[in-house]
C-alpha cells in the first residue's frame, strides 16, 4: 500500500539513479506478439467537429478501447488507444508513450503501433525506440514499488496524424490468489470519440458487477466459457472536476467487478497477513521487557510501543510484487530499521501482543476516506493502514508512519480518515473514526503591534503563534526538517506581502510543550514606515491585516463548477490582534459576527487609553460545501474577509491647507446632480393638475388672508431655515473632516456617519426644493397646493423620525448629543402635521381660494375678491 510522505533524502536519490542505469529493453521485458484471439476489432471514432473548446492538451483522444479477461489462464488486459495531435504541443503528446507494469508478475505484449496520416497508415512498431525503464515515479515519497515502464518515442509526428497502439498485459498479483477484481473508468477529464469497455468473466465464478454514477447498462453475452459484458459509447463528453474538491467525491462513472462478496471477505481476507508472530526476536524482547519494566500503565505501554516504531524505524516501503500489500516480519523490519506502513502496523502490533494488549490493524483511504464505502469491496480500495486500540474504555487511531508523537497518548493527533476497515474474523462494515469535536484543528495567533515610540519610528512586531494536535506534530516535523535561516526566510516573506519593508529583528524562538502536544513559534520583526504619509503629507495612516485568518477563510477555485467544495474541519483558529498606539485613541468598540452553515467567524474590536485589540475567531462545521450552497458560502466568505483589517488614521496640523485641498469635490458633484434632478423634478411636479374641490368656491372666502397667511409665512421661512440649519455644519463634509468620520481605524468613525451625513445633504436639498414649489403653487393658487402642503409637512416629519434614529445610533456626546437628540422639533412637526393637514383638508377658505388649474378649464369661474371684513370673513374665520 503507498502511503505518500514529505520527506526526501539524498540516498534515495541515488537509489534512483541505481535503479535507473540500465535504460535499454532486454528480450525479458516485453514482447512482440498479434492481437490475442479473443480480443474483439474496434475503430476509433471520427467527428467532422473536433470539441477544441473543450480540449486543453492539444490531443484528441480518438479511442479508448479496453477488454480485460479472466480465466483459468490468468488475466490479460487489453488496451487500444488512438489519440490525434491538434497542434505542437499535441504532437509532444502523442509522440511519446508510456506503458507501466509489474515485472514480478506481469508481461508485457505490445500488438500495434502505427501513425495515420492523411488516411494512410504507417507501421511503426519495429522502427519506433523502445526502452524499459525502472522509473520508480514515487521515490521521493520513500516509496519503491519495482514496477517498470516501457518507454516509447516516435520519430517524424506532425500535427493531424493519428497515432494508434495497442498492448497487452498478462498477470495478476498473487497476493490475492485466484479472486478476481478490478474497475474500469466509464467516462473521462477529456472528450473521446468513442470509448469502449469489454469484461469477460469465467462463467462458473461469482463475481460482483457494480456500475457507479451511471444508469447506462451493459450489452452482457453468455458463451459457454465467460459471461461477457460490454459498454460501448461514441461520442463521450468529457467530465472535469475542480482541484479543491473533496477526495470522497467521484461522480465518474466506473465499472466494478469483485468476488469479494463483502467487506467481512476482505477483513478476513487481510487476518492472516497482520497476525503477529507466535514469537518475537531477541532484539524486539528485549524492547518488550524494556517498556513494561518502564511504564506502569497500559497507556504508557502503548506510547512508548508507538514512540518506538516511529522513531527507530524510518519509512521506507519496497513494495514489489506481494509486497505490496504483505508486510514484513516484525523481527526483520525492526533489524533493517525501515519499513512501510503495513511493516510498521505489523511491528506495533506485535508489540502490543507480547505486552498482552489487544490491537488490530485499520485499513483507510487517505485520498477518497469516507467515500470508500461507494466502492466494491476489495483490497485495493484502501491505500494505507493504522493500528486501532483500546484504552480504558476509549478508541485510539494510531499511525506508526508519523514521526515521533510526543505527549500523552490522549493528546497525540489521530487521523480521522471518515471510515477504516478493521482487520478481525468479525468485521462486518466499516467502522467510523469519529472523534471528539473538541479534537479540533487548533491555531492561536498573537500579534502585536508595538508603535508606543512614535509615528515616525519603527513599529515592533511580535508574532506568537500558538499550535495544538496534528497543527503542533506538523510543525515540529517542519522545524525538524528545515534550517532556521530557511524558515525565518519564509516567514518574512510571507509578512512582506503585507509589510514589505518589514525586517527581522531577532531569530524566532520555539517553545515546545511536549506534554500537552502544544508548540510554539515566536518571530520578531521591525516595521520602518509603519505609519507612512498619505494624501499628500495630510495623514499619517496605518493598517493592521490579518493574513492568517485571510489563508483560513480562502476563496474556493471557481463558483460555477461540478463539485462541492472541501474544507477543512474541524478547524478553530483564532487571531489576536494588539496595537500599542503613540497616544491616547478613542476606539469605538464593536463585535461583528459571520454566521454561515459551514461556518463562524467574530470579530471584536476593543481599546482603552492606547492600546487597540482585534480579536478574530474561526470555526468551521463542515468538511464541505455542497454545490446548490456555494454562492451563499461564497458570499459570506467575502463579508468575513471584508470584515478583517483595521485602519488607524492620524491627521497632521496644517492650517495653511488651501481650500481646494479640503473641498470635497465628490460631495459637491453629488449635491449638484441632485439640485438637478430635483429642479428637473420640481418642473414636473409643476404641471400636476388635479381638478378643484367639487365644493362650491364662496367669493367671500378667496384670498391669502386670515389663517392662510400663516402658512404662506412659514412656506418663505422654511427654505431659510433649512440652510441656517445646514450651513453650520457643512464643515463636515470637508474632506479631513469626512475622512475622519467615514473611514475605517480613525478614532471618530461610525459606519452610520456616512449614510447620516448623506441623508441629511438629501433631505435639506430635498425639502428646501419642495417648500419652493409649494411657496409659488401657494402664490398662484393652484389647485395642487393643499396636496403639496400635506406633503412638505409629512416630509419634515418623516425626515426627522429618520436624523432622529440616526443620531441616536452615533457616538455623539456632551452638549451636542443633547441638542441632536432633543426630540421637541419633531413633536413640534407632527403636531403641525396634524393641524395644519386637517385645516387644509377641511377648510372651506382653502377650498375656495385653491381652485386655479395649469390648464384654463371651461367651467372655472373668475376670480373674485369679497371686500375685507365683511360678516361672511369673519365668520369663517
Amino acid at each position: 500500500m503507498r502511503t505518500p510522505t514529505s520527506a526526501f533524502h539524498s540516498l534515495f536519490g541515488l537509489l534512483f539513479v541505481l535503479l535507473c542505469w540500465h535504460a535499454d529493453a532486454r528480450a525479458a521485458d516485453y514482447r512482440v506478439l498479434p492481437t490475442p484471439a479473443w480480443v474483439t476489432p474496434i475503430e476509433h471514432g471520427s467527428r467532422t467537429q473536433v470539441p477544441v473548446d473543450q480540449i486543453s492538451s492539444g490531443a484528441h483522444f480518438l479511442l479508448g478501447d479496453f477488454q480485460t479477461r479472466s480465466g483459468p489462464e490468468g488475466r490479460t488486459e487489453f488496451r487500444h488507444i488512438a489519440t490525434q495531435a491538434l497542434n505542437d504541443q499535441g504532437v509532444d503528446a502523442v509522440a511519446n508513450i508510456e506503458l507501466l507494469f509489474d515485472p514480478s508478475y506481469q508481461s508485457l505484449h505490445l500488438h500495434t503501433l502505427a501513425v495515420v496520416r492523411d488516411g494512410k497508415r504507417i507501421d511503426k512498431l519495429h522502427r519506433a525506440t523502445i526502452r524499459v525503464l525502472q522509473r520508480e515515479k514515487e521515490l521521493e515519497y520513500r516509496i519503491y514499488d519495482g514496477r517498470k515502464s516501457a518507454h516509447i518515442v516516435l520519430d517524424d509526428i506532425r500535427t493531424g496524424d493519428i497515432v494508434e497502439y495497442a498492448y497487452s498485459v498478462n498477470g495478476a498479483n498473487p497476493v490475492f490468489g485466484t479472486r478476481e477484481f478490478g474497475t474500469q473508468s466509464l467516462q473521462w477529464a477529456v472528450p473521446v470519440e468513442r470509448l469502449y469497455v469489454r469484461l469477460l468473466l469465467p462463467i462458473d465464478r461469482d463475481t460482483r458487477i457494480t456500475v457507479r454514477n451511471s444508469t447506462r447498462q451493459p450489452l452482457v453475452r453468455i458463451t459457454a466459457t465467460h459471461r461477457e459484458y460490454v459498454w460501448d459509447e461514441s461520442p463521450l463528453a468529457p467530465l472535469a472536476l475542480e482541484r479543491d474538491a473533496p477526495g470522497w467525491f467521484d461522480p465518474y462513472p466506473a465499472l466494478e467487478w469483485s468476488e469479494f462478496v463483502d467487506w467481512n471477505a476482505v477483513a478476513r481476507w487481510a487476518v492472516p497477513l497482520y497476525r503477529p508472530p507466535a514469537q518475537l526476536g531477541p532484539s524486539l524482547r528485549a524492547k518488550v521487557l524494556s517498556i513494561e519494566t518502564s511504564a506502569r500503565s497500559q497507556a504508557g505501554k502503548v506510547l512508548a510501543a508507538l514512540r518506538l516504531v516511529q522513531g527507530d524505524v524510518r519509512y521506507l516501503g519496497v513494495e514489489i510484487g506481494s509486497g505490496s500489500f504483505v508486510p514484513s516480519q516484525p523481527d526483520r523490519v525492526y533489524d533493517r530499521r525501515f519499513g512501510d506502513c503495513k511493516d510498521k502496523t505489523l511491528l506495533l502490533l506485535s508489540l502490543l501482543h507480547h505486552m498482552g494488549i489487544d490491537a488490530q490493524a485499520a485499513l483507510v483511504n487517505t485520498v477518497r476516506t469516507r467515500g470508500v464505502s461507494d466502492l466494491a469491496p476489495n483490497p485495493a480500495a484502501f491505500n494505507h493502514v493504522l493500528v486501532h486500540v483500546k484504552v480504558d474504555g476509549r478508541s485510539y487511531w494510531l499511525d506508526p508512519t508519523r514521526a515521533p508523537q510526543q505527549g500523552a497518548l490522549n493528546a497525540v493527533y489521530q487521523p480521522d480518515f471518515g471510515l477504516a476497515l478493521l482487520v478481525s474474523d468479525t468485521t462486518r462494515e466499516l467502522l467510523p473514526m469519529r472523534h471528539d469535536p473538541s479534537e479540533a484543528i487548533k491555531r492561536r495567533i498573537d500579534a502585536r503591534f508595538d508603535a508606543r515610540d512614535g509615528f515616525d519610528q519603527p513599529a515592533q512586531l511580535t508574532i506568537t503563534t500558538t499550535s495544538e494536535g496534528r497543527e503542533a506534530e506538523e510543525a515540529r516535523n517542519l522545524l525538524a526538517t528545515t534550517s532556521p535561516e530557511t524558515l525565518q526566510k519564509q516567514y518574512l516573506n510571507y509578512y512582506a506581502r503585507y509589510y514589505p519593508r518589514i525586517q527581522v529583528t531577532r531569530g524566532m524562538a520555539v517553545s515546545d510543550d511536549v506534554e500537552h502536544n502544544r508548540l510554539t513559534v515566536t518571530e520578531y520583526y521591525a516595521i520602518p514606515d509603519f505609519w507612512p504619509l498619505v494624501e499628500g503629507g495630510s495623514r499619517r495612516e496605518a493598517s493592521f491585516h490579518s493574513p492568517e485568518m485571510m489563508d483560513v477563510l480562502r476563496l474556493p477555485s471557481s463558483t460555477v463548477r461540478h463539485s462541492p467544495v472541501a474544507l477543512a474541519q474541524p478547524m478553530d483558529v483564532t487571531l489576536v490582534t494588539e496595537a500599542l498606539l503613540p497616544e491616547a485613541w478613542p476606539i469605538r468598540p464593536e463585535t461583528t459576527r459571520i454566521e454561515d452553515a459551514h461556518f463562524t467567524l467574530e470579530r471584536q474590536v476593543t481599546g482603552s487609553d492606547r492600546q487597540l485589540l482585534l480579536t478574530d475567531h474561526f470555526r468551521s462545521h463542515f468538511d464541505h460545501v455542497k454545490m446548490d450552497a456555494i454562492p451563499s458560502y461564497v458570499a459570506n466568505l467575502e463579508r468575513a474577509r471584508n470584515a478583517l483589517g483595521y485602519r488607524l488614521f492620524h491627521y497632521l496640523n496644517q492650517p495653511s491647507a488651501s481650500l481646494a485641498e479640503r473641498f470635497n469635490w465628490m460631495i459637491a458633484l453629488l449635491a449638484t446632480m441632485l439640485t438637478g434632478a430635483l429642479i428637473w423634478l420640481a418642473r414636473r411636479l409643476y404641471r400636476y393638475d388635479p381638478p378643484p374641490s367639487d365644493f362650491a368656491p364662496i367669493p367671500a372666502l378667496t384670498g391669502i388672508r386670515g389663517w392662510l397667511l400663516l402658512p404662506a409665512l412659514s412656506l418663505i421661512l422654511l427654505p431659510f431655515r433649512l440652510l441656517l440649519e445646514f450651513l453650520p455644519n457643512i464643515s463636515v463634509y470637508s474632506v479631513p473632516t469626512w475622512v475622519r468620520l467615514t473611514h475605517p481605524g480613525e478614532g471618530t468613525y461610525d459606519p452610520l456617519w456616512a449614510p447620516a451625513l448623506l441623508f441629511d445633504l438629501l433631505a435639506t436639498l430635498s425639502l428646501g426644493m419642495l417648500a419652493l414649489l409649494t411657496l409659488v403653487l401657494f402664490i398662484k393658487r393652484r389647485s395642487s397646493t393643499p396636496r403639496f402642503f400635506i406633503a412638505l409637512t409629512a416630509g419634515l416629519v418623516i425626515s426627522q423620525s429618520i436624523g432622529q434614529a440616526l443620531v441616536m445610533a452615533l457616538p455623539l456626546a456632551g452638549e451636542a448629543a443633547e441638542t441632536a437628540r432633543n426630540p421637541t422639533e419633531l413633536v413640534q412637526s407632527v403636531l403641525s402635521l396634524a393641524i395644519w393637514g386637517t385645516y387644509f383638508v377641511r377648510s372651506r377658505w382653502v377650498k375656495s381660494t385653491f381652485t386655479r388649474t395649469w390648464h384654463k378649464r371651461p367651467s372655472e369661474p373668475e376670480p373674485f375678491t369679497a371686500p375685507s371684513g365683511t360678516a361672511q370673513e369673519r365668520s369663517a374665520s
